[in-house]
């Protein structure tokens, strides 16, 4: 067919309708989005200590922490509340009065078999051990008691108590990540706790921690703020349960226990600084003076480096559980290379029920149903022949898949961008790349619409009016096209910020 307009004119009239079309989803985006929008936050606290603090004893031999005694392992169970929880004992084979320690899981489901090993190196150098299960009805989604956790602690200690082979002033517990969130709890309302330790402490929600780690690591590798402002608001979605929800403030205000606080630097799981600096606040906020803070250099949130735990861990913890009381006001209150940390946690706002998991589903189904359903119905009914009715269809489809292609390119960045901005992978020139390639789908498919909006105008300039069957499929590669674009557009693809 011949154009109606020079197509010089016709292309500037897409270039400038795709340049509107970019305004207009741009302010789109920002219009749809949360009320509240995430922004980082630089961390400001102070350090722990101005002065640097003396290096972690990392012990002389591979066997750092194990001790002269043999071990002799025992299975017990311990009546909870509504339950009854399995465990076991690993406790040094020689007749004596030890001190003993429970250990408290992280999230998950808590299967007491990840400790035996642990568990076994504390027998050895000295101390009653003990793994058990989490409670049968913990759920990690919908039934994170920690109130309830920490009644069960308690009761472990309590059994630990009345063993011969304890001695019942020096019972305590160690708890790994939420476990850091369940021990300060059982020991500020159970004086029977004699102590605790916490590793890689959890002091803020599941969310908030991922949030930060996911920037963090992303700022780390030099990734565009826009892509990780991209992954916060994708996380902002993730409003599920009470995985957003942050513990109670001040709970280690209350505990007078002697308290052994531990990181590793490499924690990608929580912040490190942070989170020691709240717990030592909330300590000395509640007049607590025997606590002690030690990092690890290169360790991870479970305190292992290069598959091993941290050259001087164990030895460090059970060196102090077993120097129990004189060691908590010997201890240096501060030890080992204090972490780095350039963003705080902060909350992340609730995206609107169409931002979330409800409007995920149903954007994928309203795709489907458009781009396959519809079509494959369709078609069949179209008048045969081609001129402008293939024409116009040729670019409305165009303009679907592109729409459809942005969206699936946007959402593999960002599960590559969250995937290795939490795990501290990736480069510079990756996540540079790969923004630009987000934000160019998303503006070829603006393209895209604009030009089969030229072609579908054209086309009614010659006379052509589509009916039936070619109005259903015209009107379904639309609204698939602006469904697309609009989803690109609300996570800020559009958004003239790099």
């Amino acid at each position: 067919m011949r154009a109606a307009v020079p197509s010089a004119r016709l292309g500037l009239a897409v270039l400038g309708a795709s340049v509107v079309g970019v305004v207009l989803l741009s302010v789109a985006g920002r219009l749809l989005g949360p009320a509240q929008d995430w922004r980082p936050e630089p961390y400001v606290a102070p350090p722990l200590t101005d002065r640097p603090p003396p290096p972690v004893d990392t012990g002389s031999a591979p066997s750092d922490g194990d001790a002269e005694h043999g071990v002799v392992r025992e299975d017990i169970s311990v009546p909870v509340r509504g339950d009854e929880l399995a465990a076991t004992v690993f406790a040094p084979d020689a007749p004596g009065s030890y001190p003993a320690v429970a250990f408290v899981h992280g999230a998950g489901a808590g299967d007491r078999s990840s400790f035996f090993g642990l568990a076994e190196r504390f027998a050895r150098a000295g101390i009653v051990a003990v793994a058990y299960d989490k409670r049968s009805d913990y759920s990690y989604f919908d039934n994170r008691d920690f109130d309830q956790l920490a009644e069960d602690a308690s009761a472990v200690v309590a059994v630990m108590r009345d063993r011969s082979d304890v001695d019942p002033e020096r019972a305590g517990l160690w708890g790994l990540s939420e476990g850091g969130r369940v021990v300060p709890l059982a020991a500020s309302r159970d004086s029977g706790v004699a102590f605790v330790v916490t590793v890689g402490g959890a002091i803020r929600g599941p969310l908030r921690n991922t949030a930060w780690s996911v920037y963090e690591g992303l700022a780390a590798a030099g990734a565009p703020a826009g892509a990780g402002r991209l992954a916060v608001r994708i996380l902002g979605g993730g409003h599920l349960f009470t995985l957003h929800l942050d513990p109670p403030t001040g709970v280690w205000a209350g505990v007078g226990q002697p308290a052994l606080v531990i990181y590793g630097t490499n924690d990608y799981l929580v912040p490190p600084a942070e989170s020691s600096r709240h717990i030592v606040d909330d300590l000395r906020r509640g007049g607590n003076t025997a606590h002690a803070v030690r990092f690890f250099d290169g360790a991870d949130h479970g305190l292992r480096r290069d598959g091993d735990y941290a050259p001087g861990y164990v030895r460090t913890v059970t060196d102090w559980i077993t120097g129990l009381p004189g060691s908590a006001a010997a201890a240096a209150p501060v030890a080992g290379p204090l972490p780095v940390q350039r963003y705080a946690t902060t909350p992340v706002p609730r995206t609107p029920w169409y931002g979330g998991t409800p409007g995920l589903i149903a954007t994928v189904l309203l795709t489907v149903v458009g781009a396959l359903v519809v079509p494959a119905i369709v078609r069949r009914r179209l008048p045969a022949g081609a001129g402008e009715c293939a024409a116009v269809l040729r670019s409305s489809r165009r303009a679907m898949r592109a729409g459809i292609a942005a969206y699936a390119v946007m959402w593999a960045y960002v599960g590559l961008t969250i995937g290795l901005g939490y795990t501290r992978n990736g480069g510079e020139l990756l996540f540079q790349v790969g923004w630009g390639l987000v934000r160019a789908a998303g503006l070829l498919a603006v393209v895209a619409g604009a030009a089969a909006g030229a072609a579908l105008l054209t086309a009614r300039r010659h006379g052509w009016a589509p009916e039936g069957a070619q109005q259903v499929l015209l009107a379904s590669h639309g609204a698939v096209a602006a469904l697309m674009v609009l989803s690109v557009a609300y996570w800020g693809v559009f958004e003239p910020r790099w």
